[in-house]
Order: structure tokens, then C-alpha cells, then sequence
């Protein structure tokens, strides 16, 4: 999965495709799938696998803005592996290497894509909540709460920034530790960078073609 501020970001740039009204309740939806890791429901009920069946002319603001996210998802993973071909194979496995792999570079892209777009302006938008599948209601509002906090200064957002969001997702200081230095070496590697900052781009050629 992409991370928040990427997910707000090209769910914005989609917005005149899907003809949102609301703007507020379209970016809630765009991070609503991932408040699964505060509320605990299965993955597959905010991340269901049917929703290229979904119509999005007949959707509200808010499911828009949830397929946005579910695309987002879909076509990072796609590009990161036509990009980086030596480090992720198409069979992502659920190896814990790879995952912290994975999440460093989604960490390394969020840090920019917040930086490219005025997200403060959405933040007050994460006062709004909602829950499509019955979920605990303070959970999803505590979900939205860290998000806002997390880039309430978005020009100083750097690694360090996405602790209080890690332990939402109950990722222990082992597993921790490790993401921070994967994502400390991709970060100093040149060649990675490069590419993490061409990440979003080719994300949105995708859903171009």
C-alpha cells in the first residue's frame, strides 16, 4: 500500500476524473482503507479484491475517494517492481524483507509527495469520519487524528516523523529499527532516490493509459 500523503495526493489529482463534489468526505475516503490497523477489521473488507467492478459514477464522494486509494495501492506496487526489478520480484511474498524493503521506499516517496502539494489545507478535512463497515468510530477517528498530526509540518517530515503511525500499525522497535535504517540507505543511494522521485509520475501515467 502506498502511504497517507501519497494516497491524498493522487486521490486529488484524480478528482475532476471522478467528478467529486465533496472534496472533504472523497479525501477521507482516500485513507480510510487503512485505518484497518487501529480499528483490526480484516483486510479484505477495506481492501476488498472486487473493486474493479465498482461504478464509479453511481458512488458516493467518499467511495470515490476509497477506489482511489485501492488504485493507488494497485498501480504503486506495479511501478516499484518495473523500477526496481532487482530488489522486488512480481511475487511479493509476505517475507518480512521485503516488507520493510517495500515500506521504505513508500516512506521515502510519501516525504516527497507531501511536499508537493499544499496538504495542510486537507488536514481539517480529517475531522470527518466514517465507517462503511461498522467499525469502532473512535478507532477510525484516532486513524485520521495520527495522519493529521503526522504532517502538520509537512517541510520537516522525515523519517522519524511516522513513529506514532508505525505503532497504530503495531510494528515493534525490532522491526522498527530495521525500516529506519533500510529506509536511511535507500535514501542515501543516489540511483534509489532518483527513482523514488519519479515514482509519482509513472503512477499517474498508469492510470493514464
Amino acid at each position: 500500500m502506498a502511504l497517507e500523503a501519497t494516497h491524498m495526493r493522487f486521490a486529488l489529482d484524480l478528482q475532476d476524473k471522478y467528478q467529486v463534489k465533496d472534496t472533504e468526505k472523497y479525501v477521507v475516503g482516500a485513507i480510510y482503507p487503512d485505518s484497518r490497523y487501529f480499528t483490526g477489521i480484516d483486510r479484505l473488507l477495506t481492501h476488498p479484491t472486487d473493486y474493479a467492478d465498482w461504478n464509479w459514477q453511481e458512488a458516493d464522494d467518499f467511495k470515490k475517494g476509497w477506489l482511489a486509494h485501492l488504485l493507488a495501492d494497485k498501480i504503486q506496487w506495479q511501478v516499484i517492481r518495473e523500477v526496481l526489478p532487482d530488489i522486488f520480484t512480481d511475487d511479493y511474498g509476505h517475507d518480512r524483507e521485503t516488507w520493510v524493503k517495500h515500506t521504505a521506499i513508500k516512506i521515502l516517496q510519501d516525504i516527497e509527495d507531501a511536499k508537493k502539494f499544499n496538504i495542510k489545507l486537507y488536514l481539517p478535512y480529517l475531522e470527518f469520519t466514517a465507517n462503511p463497515n461498522g467499525e469502532d468510530m473512535e478507532k477510525v477517528k484516532e486513524s485520521n487524528q495520527v495522519i493529521a498530526r503526522l504532517y502538520t509540518e509537512p517541510d520537516k517530515l522525515d523519517i522519524n516523523s511516522y513513529h506514532e503511525f508505525w505503532e497504530g500499525f503495531g510494528i515493534g522497535n525490532e522491526l522498527t529499527k530495521k525500516l529506519i535504517s533500510q529506509t536511511e540507505q535507500y535514501r542515501a543511494d543516489k540511483k534509489i532516490m532518483t527513482v523514488v522521485n519519479n515514482l509519482y509520475q509513472k503512477m499517474l501515467d498508469k492510470i493514464n493509459l
